[in-house]
């Protein structure tokens, strides 16, 4: 299994943080980078093949991985953007070698390393879904985009932006891809789709929500990255 990890964002909730350095890069557990705890991740847990996507700032990024170990180093592709480049695009132009499934996962998503096994052990009692997503429950979604799910786990509709104070589902910032899902549009098409507001919508009925528990967004906010920081830093 390959996986897609999303480093490219510019991180302007996390300003002047972000201005200098890359969300990716921002410190968190024993006061290594977010990217650095997903790269250690995802090799322990298997994958074998860590599709990184960079643009803001990205020649920090890029001298970062330089530093990595070679075995490690062995492991990733860089895929550079001179513009941020909408999800469908960096597919499109890696699919030829990733493996069927995809893990793909937002790097400024903290999940322990248990909770994303069980995720991957869970998906597979759903194959001949499209996709299966990770997801949470909240006491409060207002402010959230929201997963709408029906008695069997599948993801019926999506809510954007919650106005109401309610418990409900959140993406936990980890999905399970099915090649298919790939070839499903002609490139053109898939090259101009963002995740959130155009694949996971075309594929409603198609996917399945798997619970995990404990993920933190740190790109949520300042004042949540610091509280985040201080909680997992040295």
């Amino acid at each position: 299994m390959d996986a897609l990890l999303l480093s490219a964002g510019e991180g302007t909730r996390l300003r002047p943080l972000t201005l200098e350095t890359p969300k990716c890069l921002l410190p968190l557990v024993n006061d290594e980078p977010i990217l650095k705890y997903w790269i250690d991740t995802l090799i322990e847990i298997g994958i074998d093949k860590i599709c990184i996507n960079v643009y803001w700032l990205k020649d920090k990024v890029i001298q970062y991985i330089s530093t990595l170990d070679e075995k490690i180093r062995n492991r990733i592709v860089l895929h550079e953007e001179d513009y941020l480049e909408p999800i469908g695009e960096v597919l499109v132009k890696e699919r030829h070698w990733l493996s069927d499934p995809i893990l793909i996962i937002n790097s400024d998503t903290y999940i322990e390393k248990d909770q994303v096994e069980k995720f991957i052990w869970m998906a597979r009692d759903y194959r001949p879904f499209l996709m299966c997503l990770a997801i949470e429950k909240r006491d409060s979604v207002k402010g959230k985009g929201v997963i709408i799910l029906n008695e069997e786990k599948v993801i019926t509709d999506f809510i954007e932006k919650s106005d109401v104070d309610q418990a409900g589902y959140i993406w936990a910032g980890v999905l399970l891809m099915n090649g298919l899902v790939l070839y499903s549009y002609e490139a053109e098409e898939l090259m101009k789709k963002e995740l959130a507001q155009g694949i996971l919508p075309d594929f409603k009925n198609r996917m399945i929500g798997l619970e995990v528990k404990g993920a933190i967004d740190i790109g949520d906010s300042l004042e949540a990255y610091r509280e985040i920081h201080q909680r997992f830093g040295r």
